[in-house]
C-alpha cells in the first residue's frame, strides 16, 4: 500500500552543481579574461588580470568554457553515449546487396 502512495519526483538525475557557476555576470567574466590574456587564459592569474573587476571567483573561469568536440569527429566512427544508448554523430548507412 505504501508504495502506491510514492509519487515520482523527478525521472532525470539531477544536473552537476557546478551548472550554477554559469551566472550572466561569471560568463561576462570569462569573455573578459580572454580578451586580456587571450591564449594564456588557462594559465593567467585571473586575480590580476580581472583586478578591476568585482566579486572575481576563487575558481578558475576557463572551466565555464564550452567542452571540445572535434576530437570526436576526427574518429571514423564517432559517437557519444547517453544514459546507456550510443549516437553516432554522422548517419550510418546500411548497404544491402541483392545479387
Amino acid at each position: 500500500m505504501e508504495d502506491d502512495e510514492t509519487e515520482l519526483r523527478n525521472p532525470f538525475p539531477s544536473p552537476p552543481s557546478h551548472y550554477t557557476k554559469y551566472t550572466a555576470h561569471h560568463l561576462k567574466l570569462l569573455t573578459l579574461l580572454r580578451e586580456r590574456a587571450g591564449d594564456d587564459a588557462s594559465t593567467a592569474n585571473q586575480r590580476q588580470v580581472l583586478s578591476d573587476q568585482m566579486e572575481v571567483p576563487e575558481w578558475q573561469l576557463v572551466q565555464l568554457e564550452k567542452p571540445r568536440v572535434d576530437w570526436i569527429l576526427h574518429e571514423p566512427e564517432a559517437f557519444y553515449d547517453v544514459f546507456g544508448d550510443r549516437w553516432f554523430v554522422r548517419s550510418r548507412v546500411a548497404v544491402i546487396s541483392i545479387h
